[in-house]
C-alpha cells in the first residue's frame, strides 16, 4: 500500500472522518442533481450520503476502504441507496453516459476531466469543487500538482454548457481555502 493511500486509511480508521458536513457548494446547488449520481474521491462519503439522503442513487468511489465503510455503514444504518467501489482513480475507467450528475470535491486528477464529461449522460450536470493555486499561501494542499490555475477547470469543460463558475477564497464554518467551482451541464448531441 503506498504512503497517500495508507495516510488516508489511517485517517478513516479514527471514524471521525464520516461525520463531516457536505460541501457548502453542494448544497447550494442539489436542486439540478436527480437520478444516478458519481461521487469521485468520495472518502467516508459526506457528500454522496447527502446526495443519498435526497434521494439519488450513489455510486461512491474511493481507494480508501476504511473511508467506503463508514460510508456504507451510515448509508445501511438509514436505508440509502449506495454502491460504494474502492478503486485507484489513476487507473479506474469511468463508465460512458451513465449518471444524470457526477461530482467532485476537494480533489484533482486532471486526467479525469475528460472521462467525467463522457461519464455523465447528455444533459446531465457536473459539480466540480477544488483547490486554486493560491491555495499554497494559506494551507493544504500546496503541491502544484493538486493544485489548480485559474481558468484552468472552465477551460477543461469549455465543451459544457458552465451554469456557474467561480474562483476566490470561500469561507466555511470549518476552513477558509482558495477554490474554484463549477456546475456545468454536458451538451446534447447537435447542441453548440
Amino acid at each position: 500500500m503506498d504512503r497517500e493511500r495508507q495516510r488516508w486509511e489511517d485517517r478513516y480508521a479514527t471514524g471521525d472522518a464520516g461525520r463531516d458536513a457536505p460541501s457548502d457548494f453542494l448544497v447550494a446547488h442539489a436542486a439540478l442533481l436527480h437520478g444516478r449520481a458519481l461521487d469521485l474521491a468520495a472518502g467516508a462519503g459526506r457528500n454522496a450520503l447527502f446526495l443519498a439522503r435526497r434521494g439519488l442513487r450513489v455510486d461512491a468511489v474511493d481507494r480508501a476502504f476504511a473511508g467506503l465503510q463508514l460510508a456504507q455503514t451510515a448509508a445501511r444504518a438509514e436505508g440509502l441507496d449506495l454502491r460504494v467501489v474502492q478503486a485507484d482513480l489513476e487507473s479506474f475507467q469511468l463508465p460512458r453516459s451513465c449518471y444524470d450528475a457526477v461530482i467532485t470535491i476537494r480533489y484533482l486528477q486532471r486526467s479525469l476531466f475528460e472521462p467525467m464529461q463522457r461519464a455523465v449522460k447528455p444533459g446531465g450536470i457536473i459539480l466540480f469543487e477544488t483547490f486554486l493555486i493560491d491555495q499554497q499561501a494559506v494551507g493544504h494542499p500546496r503541491n502544484p500538482a493538486f493544485l489548480l490555475q485559474h481558468g484552468e477547470l472552465r477551460a477543461a469543460f469549455a465543451s459544457c454548457d458552465i451554469l456557474t463558475y467561480e474562483e476566490g477564497l470561500f469561507h466555511s464554518a470549518s476552513q477558509s481555502a482558495y477554490l474554484a467551482r463549477m456546475v456545468a451541464r454536458r451538451r446534447s448531441p447537435g447542441v453548440d
